[in-house]
C-alpha cells in the first residue's frame, strides 16, 4: 500500500535521475563519474528519506486498516503526518456527523413509538368497555364476538411490542420472575377461547422462578401459548420447566397441526406464515418474529421443534446468571 502510494515520486525521481545521466552523456564537458555519483547519492538518500516516512507512519497505517466501525478511530495512534492529521480530523467530523444523524433518527423513532403508544391506549380505553359488555353476555352468545376481541387485542399488543423492540435494550429490567404467575395471567385471558376449542393445560414447573425482564417474558410466553392454541384442539398444552445441564429450560408443546419441515427454517422471519396459512388473512406472520428478537435481546435461547400433523414444541433456554449480569450492561 505504502508503494503504492509513493509511486508517482519513485517514478519522478527515476524520470529525473535519466534525466541527468543523459545531460551527463550529451555534454563531454561533465564526467560520467561525477554524473554517476550525483545519481548514486540521491538514490541513497531517497531510499533513507523513504525507511524513515514509512516507519514513523506505519503504525497509523495498520490500526486504521484493522477499524471496522467509525467508534474505533480513538483507538488509532497518534497521527504523525500532516496527511494523517487532516485525515484524523475528517474521521472525527464524520463520526460526529454519524452521531448526529443517529440522534435525530433516535428522536424521531421515539416520537414516533410515543405516537403509537399513545394511539393504542386511546384504543384500549373503548375495547375495555367492550370487554365488559361482552362479559355480561351469555357465554354462548358472547364467545365468537371474544375470540375477535382477542384477536384485535393481540393485533395491537404486536404492534406496541414491534415499536418497542428498537429501543428494546434501554427498555430491560430483569428481576426475579415467578413463571406461574405469568402462565395464570396469559391463561386467565385466553380461557373463553380455550374453553371454546376444548383446551386443556397440563403445567409441570420444577423450576418456579427465572430471571428475565418480566413485561417481555410476559409478552414471548402470550405468543407462544397463543400459537399452540391457535392450531390445536380438543387436547392439551403441556408447559413445562425444568434445569439441564445447569441451565433452565422452559418448554411449551402442544398435540395440534404441527409444522412442515420445509417451513421450520423460515418460521422467526417477519411476515412469514407458512405454507400451510398462506391463504389465511388473519395469519400476520409476525408473533414468532417478535418473541425471538425479544428472546435474543434477554440472551434467551428460544428454538422450536414439530412434526407436521402431531404437534410442535417450543423451548426457552435461560442465560446463566454471568450472562445476564453481560446483558444488563450492554
Amino acid at each position: 500500500m505504502y508503494l503504492k502510494q509513493t509511486l508517482p515520486w519513485l517514478l519522478l525521481f527515476l524520470f529525473f535521475n535519466v534525466l541527468i545521466l543523459s545531460i551527463g552523456l550529451l555534454d563531454s564537458a561533465i564526467p560520467n563519474l561525477s554524473v554517476v555519483y550525483i545519481c548514486l547519492i540521491n538514490s541513497v538518500v531517497l531510499s533513507l528519506f523513504l525507511m524513515w516516512d514509512y516507519f514513523r507512519g506505519r503504525e497509523y497505517r495498520r490500526e486504521l486498516m484493522d477499524i471496522e466501525h467509525i467508534d474505533e478511530i480513538d483507538s488509532l495512534p497518534v497521527p504523525v503526518t500532516p496527511y494523517q492529521k487532516k485525515l484524523q480530523a475528517q474521521l472525527l467530523e464524520m463520526r460526529n456527523s454519524h452521531y448526529a444523524a443517529l440522534e435525530k433518527e433516535s428522536q424521531k423513532t421515539e416520537a414516533s413509538l410515543n405516537e403509537l403508544t399513545r394511539w393504542i391506549h386511546d384504543l384500549k380505553m373503548p375495547m375495555t368497555t367492550m370487554k365488559l359488555m361482552i362479559d355480561d353476555l351469555d357465554k354462548r352468545d358472547s364467545a365468537g364476538i371474544e375470540q375477535e376481541w382477542l384477536r384485535l387485542d393481540a393485533i395491537l399488543n404486536d404492534m406496541l411490542y414491534e415499536k418497542r423492540l428498537t429501543n428494546i435494550h434501554n427498555d430491560l429490567y430483569f428481576e426475579r420472575v415467578e413463571i406461574k404467575s405469568v402462565l395464570s395471567t396469559i391463561i386467565r385471558k385466553l380461557q373463553t377461547i380455550c374453553i371454546a376449542k376444548g383446551i386443556g393445560f397440563n403445567i409441570d414447573l420444577q423450576i418456579t422462578h427465572v430471571d428475565a425482564d418480566l413485561k417481555w417474558l410476559s409478552f414471548i410466553l402470550d405468543q407462544l401459548i397463543t400459537n399452540s392454541i391457535k392450531y390445536s384442539k380438543d387436547n392439551e398444552v403441556v408447559i413445562t420447566s425444568f434445569e439441564k445441564e445447569g441451565w433452565v429450560e422452559l418448554v411449551v408443546s402442544d398435540a395440534g397441526r404441527g409444522i412442515r419441515a420445509e417451513d421450520l427454517p423460515r418460521i422467526f422471519e417477519a411476515g412469514f406464515t407458512s405454507t400451510s396459512d398462506h391463504g389465511k388473512s388473519e395469519a400476520t406472520g409476525m408473533g414468532l418474529y417478535l418473541a425471538k428478537e425479544a428472546a435474543d435481546a434477554m440472551d434467551i435461547s428460544l428454538k422450536v421443534e414439530s412434526q407436521y400433523g402431531k404437534g410442535s414444541s417450543v423451548i426457552l433456554t435461560f442465560p446463566k446468571k454471568n450472562r445476564i449480569q453481560q446483558v444488563q450492561t450492554m
